[in-house]
């Protein structure tokens, strides 16, 4: 007696192109809305760490018996012409010296690193090599030599790096090109600006500082600054 044998199993060429387009499609959908997820997880760890640094700020100004503020250029120990200047007199006076503050994950400069620091300081206030070797990747700018007497609540103190006259352009300088950043005020809070230009479009979100036209509404971050200067990268 004969046995038939059965039809061997197996995927057509056609059902195989079917399944790799289905998988197409739906890598398709999905990669972009991860990378959503991820951009937005993002945004929210910054505006903490924003605030934690504008804590350790306070902290750095309140000591003693007067109000300092880091100048961009003199001499002394308080002084930063870097951001990276700027967060080390943080670390050793206000007592913050955890780096992973300052970088963004999803900032192409972070993701360049090989090493991300820990730390910023070591025990003898000497920055450590992880630190150094990481200064092109810290994600923010901050204002320094601006008046202390400014009104907190509208004085910018550290703000998401790349900001142009009204805003976060579409360039590589920008850490999340064009979309919008963070700005943390001397006060502590923070806000997220998609712009600077403010309701209307024209008048400005910010305020400016102390000098002329004080108390005015403006959306340039150095008119914000009054007589103070930005710490970026060089």
């Amino acid at each position: 007696m004969r046995i038939k044998k059965s039809p061997r199993a197996g995927f057509t060429l056609i059902e195989l192109l079917t399944v790799i387009a289905i998988i197409g499609i739906l890598a398709a959908i999905l990669i972009p809305t991860v990378g959503a997820v991820k951009k937005k997880a993002a945004m929210i760890t910054s505006s903490s760490n924003l605030k934690q640094i504008a804590i350790g700020y306070a902290n750095f100004s309140n000591a003693g018996t007067r109000t300092r503020v880091i100048q961009p250029t003199g001499d002394g120990r308080y002084v930063a012409a870097t951001p990276k200047a700027w967060a080390e007199v943080i670390a050793e006076f206000g007592d913050l010296n955890d780096a992973s503050l300052y970088f963004i994950s999803t900032d192409p400069n972070v993701t360049a690193l090989e090493v991300l620091p820990k730390i910023i300081l070591n025990g003898s206030d000497a920055p450590v090599t992880e630190w150094n070797n990481a200064e092109n990747g810290i994600s923010y700018e901050m204002a320094a030599g601006f008046n202390a007497n400014a009104p907190a609540s509208t004085m910018p103190l550290i703000w998401t790096r790349g900001f142009q006259t009204d805003g976060w352009p579409d360039d590589g300088n920008a850490v999340w090109a064009g979309d919008g950043g963070h700005i943390a005020f001397l006060d502590g809070h923070v806000e997220f600006f998609a712009d600077t230009l403010g309701e209307d479009g024209t008048t400005g979100a910010l305020i400016t500082g102390p000098g002329d036209g004080a108390g005015t509404p403006t959306a340039d971050i150095d008119a914000a600054l009054g007589a103070g200067t930005i710490v970026k990268k060089n």
